[in-house]
Formats: C-alpha cells, sequence, structure tokens
C-alpha cells in the first residue's frame, strides 16, 4: 500500500503547490518577464507552420488505410512540408522520448514548431483529481488550463468519448490516432517531451496558441490532438476557440537529436 501511494505522489506532487513552491529552487527552471516574452515566435507564425503542414496531410492521408500505413504516410509528408519529422523512441534519460528524423544535411532551425501537446482541455474550475491520479501527463497552461496529455485508463476512454460528442456534420473535430502508437499527425506526440537534465538542456520551450474560430479549417481539426472536457452547451463546437500547446525549438535542432524542454516556467 505504502509503495503504491507513494507512485501516486510521485506523479501528483508536480500539481500541488506547495510541495511546487517548497522545491522550486532544486529544479531546473526557465524563468521568463511576462507572459508575452514567453512566445518564442509570434503565435501566427507557429499557426502558418502547423497549417502547412495539416493542409498537405488532409489530401495525402485518404491514399492511405491501416492506420500505422497513414503515420509512415505522415511522417513522410512532414519531411516534405517541415524538411524533418518527429518519432517517438527510446530516450537517452531513459523511458520514451521524441527524435528529430532528417537527412543528414537538414536541421530543425530555431522559431520551427516541432511537437504539440495533445489531450483534453479542462478549465481552471473543472474537476481533474480523478484523471491525475497516478497520471504525470496533465500539463497546466499559465492562465490555468490543464491539458490531460495521458494515453491510457480514464483519460483515454474521456478523450475519446468527447471526440465522439463533439461533431460537426460528417467533420470529427479532433485527432484520436495520438492515443495509440501510429499517429496519423506526426506533431501529435508532445507528452513524450522529455526534462532537460544537467548534461542535456532544452532545445524546445512550450507555446500557449488561443485558436480563435477560422484560424484552422474545420476540415483540418481531425488532425489537432485537443478539445474540450467540456464545452458550453449553448455555443456550437466550431464557434469555440480552443487552446493548443505548441513545443518550439528555442536553438537548432539536428537529425538524431532528442527534444528537452523545461517543465517548470516561471512568469513573473
Amino acid at each position: 500500500m505504502f509503495k503504491k501511494l507513494s507512485s501516486i505522489w510521485q506523479s501528483y506532487k508536480y500539481r500541488f503547490v506547495p510541495w511546487i513552491a517548497l522545491n522550486l529552487k532544486k529544479r531546473s527552471v526557465r524563468s521568463v518577464e511576462n507572459v508575452a516574452s514567453d512566445k518564442v515566435i509570434p503565435d501566427d507564425l507557429v499557426l502558418q507552420q502547423l497549417t502547412c503542414l495539416t493542409s498537405a496531410l488532409r489530401f495525402a492521408l485518404p491514399r492511405a488505410r491501416a492506420l500505422e500505413e497513414k503515420h509512415q504516410l505522415g511522417l513522410r509528408v512532414m519531411e516534405e512540408v517541415l524538411g524533418f519529422s518527429v518519432v517517438r523512441a527510446a530516450s537517452h534519460v531513459g523511458g520514451t522520448g521524441v527524435v528529430v528524423q532528417g537527412k543528414a544535411q537538414s536541421r530543425v532551425q530555431r522559431g520551427h514548431l516541432v511537437a504539440l501537446y495533445p489531450g483534453l482541455l479542462y478549465l481552471p474550475f473543472q474537476p481533474i483529481f480523478l484523471q491525475s491520479v497516478g497520471n504525470s501527463f496533465v500539463f497546466r497552461c499559465i492562465d490555468g488550463v490543464h491539458v490531460d496529455g495521458n494515453d491510457r485508463r480514464i483519460s483515454r476512454a474521456a478523450f475519446r468519448s468527447c471526440v465522439g460528442r463533439d461533431r460537426v456534420g460528417h467533420l470529427t473535430m479532433a485527432d484520436t490516432s495520438w492515443l495509440t502508437p501510429h499517429p496519423v499527425n506526426p506533431l501529435n506526440v508532445g507528452q513524450y517531451v522529455n526534462n532537460r537534465t544537467a548534461g542535456r538542456p532544452s532545445n524546445v520551450a512550450y507555446q500557449e496558441v488561443t485558436v480563435r474560430p477560422g484560424e484552422v479549417a474545420l476540415e483540418d481539426r481531425h488532425l489537432l490532438p485537443n478539445l474540450w472536457y467540456s464545452p458550453p452547451a449553448d455555443v456550437p463546437v466550431a464557434d469555440l476557440p480552443f487552446r493548443l500547446v505548441a513545443l518550439v525549438a528555442t536553438r537548432d535542432v539536428a537529425p538524431g537529436e532528442e527534444l528537452f524542454s523545461d517543465y517548470f516556467t516561471v512568469v513573473h
């Protein structure tokens, strides 16, 4: 029983504010002066890069049938459009990480979108305690919005249920393939980017982007990995803004290099 409780605490303590306050000085921390300076590049450039990829994927993916085939096709499209791709792979610090793929002479340039953090979006007042127990994939945005990037257990079931609920005609409003090892949009692996270590500094940063209606085509929403847990009942889902958490390169990243972020960012 003690080992079970200890395991739960190890994953939950990062969302327990008193523990964070007491241990902040012991952690590797990224510090920014204000919310505006937390942007590596303007949000519209993040969306521009994203929509270039999703538009290409929308036309290419119908050529494939099986999910794994779609995933492999998605990787090829990403490399054609962006010059690189990213995959889940064994991490240099243990467990699973995200590694850049590409030709030897190509590299990810600073300011490029490299991944998205998938999951259900919870407003600050919405309950997430049960989903967070034993869950190390809950990301907290600056404004208190939580993103549950767990692809297992109750989190997985909740995401699938919400995708089935939120449809616009025949159009699906979010991707579910990130819940499998074969995401059709290769960007949807950001929850597996590991925290930097003493010997491995960060090369990407989280950038929170609020996407307003019309900024992403409804036909492309099935390639994006986020939607609201409980949206207002009186507002059509197509008219709601939603949150994307992008991972943007803070320096040039070479093919074969693993992505590392800063799990703790302090905004002054």
